[in-house]
């Protein structure tokens, strides 16, 4: 047994519902996050030289984004088969596709920052390539065989659905015959504990990648249970479905695909007090990503450049840039002597997140720079290469 970090003890109590055993919730949000918070600036970049571009940091936690004062753990086995007429999870995951996080550890309900927040122009810009740093995944367990049990986490590749694909690119597995709750059981005070580990895999650009973790209990007499957060009603129920559709399940024999968290929901009525809708797996992820994707920001934190794509460009580039006060503009294709190409824009733009088109038919094949200044603050460049 390896790598395992301690959390902050917290009870548990037992939530029913229309299937058995399906979810048990965490009470009054006790989880303590004890690894260090990512110091996130949560408007946008401050002033970077183009010179020096530095790596950007972050924690995402889709679990904590949808409010975080309520947590269910749900009993979970790889091996778990309909056929044997098991009924429990046989497999969860969750897609890195959407940059959001949290800024402060200690209260990250209401300081959540999205990818707009962080200057992108998408959840998942095109260019986007990630580096995960850490992995850090909320559960219990509870051994009473004696016997190993497995406890495997991947990073697979995702489709273009965002869908987890058997495409294992990293992967890690620790082993043990005893139980890893401090208490010996699964539920109780001393029941939550978190497996961190270290993958350092860094995606291609765009590439999206799914985290899996696999349980392997050839007992069955055993148990794990994963977490997962939600905005309670109130009731022991859930307000709404997820913030975030990209957590997956499959849970035999009720649902014997692989299906989003989010699909999914459990009670009687439908919708009534004690309703519990499925959400977001609690796996946090420590990314770091150049800030080349986000851009870079005049001295007066005013002009933000977040990006310019398709980068090369044969017809069209779009550059996307935020202004935080209305301003006089003015854009330039400038080659790599300095000499003016093309004036993209000269005059007065509002405030706000921008998109402005910059023909590059009549641009020869090259590399060039996109010259930008906003009133009294300094130019900023960014790259652009032309392929016809």
């Amino acid at each position: 047994m390896k790598r395992f970090t301690q959390l902050t003890l917290i009870a548990i109590v037992l939530f029913c519902c229309n299937i058995a055993s399906a979810q048990i919730p965490f009470k009054n949000y006790a989880l303590n996050r004890s690894y260090e918070v990512a110091q996130l600036k949560k408007n946008r970049l401050k002033a970077i030289d183009n010179s020096q571009r530095s790596n950007f940091s972050m924690y995402i936690d889709y679990s904590t984004a949808n409010g975080d004062d309520l947590y269910y753990i749900w009993r979970f086995n790889s091996n778990f088969q309909a056929s044997q007429g098991d009924t429990a999870l046989n497999y969860i995951a969750t897609t890195i596709d959407n940059i959001a996080g949290y800024t402060d550890g200690s209260n990250p309900t209401g300081s959540v920052v999205d990818f707009q927040a962080l200057g992108l122009f998408s959840q998942y810009p095109s260019g986007l390539s990630i580096t995960i740093d850490s992995i850090y995944e909320f559960m219990t367990h509870e051994n009473n065989s004696g016997q190993m049990d497995y406890l495997n986490t991947q990073i697979v590749l995702a489709d273009g659905t965002g869908k987890p694909t058997s495409t294992v690119v990293w992967e890690t597995t620790d082993s043990t015959s005893q139980s890893i709750s401090s208490n010996g059981n699964w539920l109780g005070t001393g029941a939550a504990f978190a497996l961190a580990y270290a993958p350092n895999y860094t995606t291609t650009p765009g590439q999206k990648v799914s985290v899996v973790f696999n349980y392997d209990d050839p007992s069955k007499i055993d148990s794990l249970g994963f977490s997962a957060g939600c905005v309670n009603d109130g009731n022991g129920g859930t307000i709404q479905q997820s913030s975030f559709t990209n957590s997956y399940m499959r849970y035999t024999p009720f649902i014997p695909n692989i299906t989003k968290n989010s699909s999914i929901g459990y009670g009687s009525p439908v919708g009534s007090d004690g309703w519990f809708e499925a959400q977001d797996w609690a796996s946090v992820f420590l990314i770091h990503y150049d800030d080349i994707i986000i851009g870079t920001s005049d001295v007066n934190d005013n002009l933000s450049v977040n990006s310019v794509y398709p980068n090369p460009a044969n017809a069209i580039a779009n550059i996307h840039f935020f202004l935080e006060n209305p301003s006089n503009l003015e854009v330039n294709v400038i080659d790599v002597t300095g000499k003016l190409i093309q004036t993209v824009y000269n005059g007065s733009i509002a405030k706000g997140h921008h998109d402005m088109q910059l023909n590059t038919r009549n641009i020869p094949s090259g590399v060039y720079m996109v010259s930008m200044k906003a009133d009294n603050g300094n130019v900023v460049t960014s790259k652009l290469v032309v392929a016809h």
